[in-house]
């Protein structure tokens, strides 16, 4: 970055330059080209180095060291043993450390990769140490094929562009995917920085295909008293997501209308929660009013990979990829004492709100999932758990009721109200 250079007009460069040198080179070019600085982090760990590569600001000894090793060390483990792990690990460390200094320093705007695999795990590493918000693309040769993304993109919103071939020099394509990249980080960096904020609490809260209806309506509740709503799909990363951001101070309280992940983290559903989920907000103190929203919904894949153990369980396909079974009374109560004892652990205001009608879509009378049985043992079972300061409500109607939605209100309002947490619409 030149001196005059303004921090919100500098976009950091994370490549290891010892075999991704002359493309760092073009994207440092284009990107400069577009009236942009240039901060550079080689996370290179070989000792050698193209000699077309350009120079940069943090080389692969600092970077190492921030990430705890030496990078002398580095090199001879790969050399001895032909291994790179260790030095991935430290390298992915040390960016992320670095990154994240640099950035509350006010150093870029903007952060992008270029690699193959390792250069991928490096560089997706150090920019998911960076907040929401701040722009970020990978050019990775990895961006296709049965790659799982979940191991790169995480819970922040990093945009992972397929470079198609090889990164293996500048030619006629390369060219055209570093520009198109550059362009690309470039134009969202060019948006403003720091978007107006809307001064009311934000509130997290969780929706799934099968309690969308009720979240639309909750969502409508909360603004029309003041909140800003910011919802989180219940698939896996969704609520890690929103536990992440209430850990981090960036909600103010959560409606967790569905509980869902919980359920698939138990019984091998494909949109399990993380072992954190409910647990991490719970403990930095954020309000949350629990509904269990889809905690009867098992989610699977395709019907043949359906386990023996839940063959004779009601269900239903969703679509070809996905298919709906029904929990039954056993996991219900299995259910509510994980649930339960998670809750319990919990160090703010914690109000559970139990819908009677339903808990997902096709759990109401005469449609596939209506097990009232199963959804009285949870109930029960739950209160026999919970912790005698955390109420249970049981409220007339089914989860997507706009009924429902009413009924909840006050009960937020009420928790929040003790947290000292108002909408702008709520009264003096």
């Amino acid at each position: 970055m030149s001196m005059d250079q303004k921090p919100d007009k500098t976009i950091a460069i994370v490549a290891t330059l010892d075999t991704k040198g002359p493309e760092t080179a073009y994207l440092k070019t284009r990107i400069e080209q577009r009236g942009f600085g240039t901060l550079i982090l080689d996370t290179g760990i070989l000792a050698y180095r193209d000699p077309s590569a350009p120079e940069g600001q943090f080389p692969p000894e600092a970077i190492a060291a921030a990430g705890g090793a030496d990078l002398q060390e580095l090199r001879l483990l790969f050399a001895e043993k032909g291994t790179r792990n260790k030095g991935i690990r430290a390298m992915a460390e040390g960016s992320a450390r670095l990154l994240s200094r640099l950035y509350g320093e006010g150093r870029f705007r903007g952060v992008i990769g270029v690699g193959g695999a390792q250069g991928t795990e490096i560089c997706t590493a150090a920019m998911r140490a960076l907040p929401v918000g701040v722009p970020k693309i990978m050019v990775s040769t990895v961006a296709s094929g049965k790659t799982p993304f979940g191991i790169y993109v995480g819970t922040r919103d990093l945009t992972i562009m397929h470079s198609v071939v090889d990164i293996l020099g500048v030619n006629s394509w390369t060219r055209r995917i570093l520009a198109n990249a550059a362009g690309a980080i470039t134009g969202m960096c060019d948006i403003d920085p720091l978007p107006e904020e809307s001064g009311r609490p934000r509130i997290g809260i969780t929706i799934y295909g099968q309690t969308t209806p009720g979240g639309m309506s909750v969502r409508a509740a909360l603004e029309e008293k003041g909140f800003e709503v910011i919802a989180f799909h219940s698939n896996g990363t969704g609520g890690r997501a929103m536990e992440e951001m209430a850990v981090e101070h960036l909600l103010d309280g959560l409606l967790d209308l569905t509980a869902h992940e919980l359920t698939d983290e138990l019984f091998g559903g494909i949109h399990a929660g993380h072992p954190e989920r409910i647990l991490a907000a719970g403990r930095a103190g954020t309000p949350r009013l629990l509904v269990p929203g889809a905690m009867d919904v098992i989610t699977m894949a395709e019907p043949e990979t359906i386990p023996d153990s839940f063959r004779d369980h009601p269900r239903l396909p969703h679509n070809p990829h996905i298919t709906l079974v029904r929990a039954g009374r056993d996991q219900m109560i299995q259910l509510a004492r994980v649930l339960g004892e998670r809750l319990n652990r919990s160090s703010g205001p914690v109000v559970v709100a139990i819908p009677r009608g339903g808990y997902s879509f096709y759990n109401r009378p005469g449609l596939l999932f209506y097990d009232p049985m199963a959804d009285r043992a949870f109930v029960e079972v739950l209160r026999e758990t919970l912790r005698s300061d955390i109420p249970v409500s049981e409220l007339e109607g089914h989860v997507n009721d706009p009924e429902f939605a009413q009924a909840l209100l006050p009960l937020f309002l009420d928790m929040m109200e003790h947290a000292g947490v108002r909408g702008t619409g709520v009264s003096e």
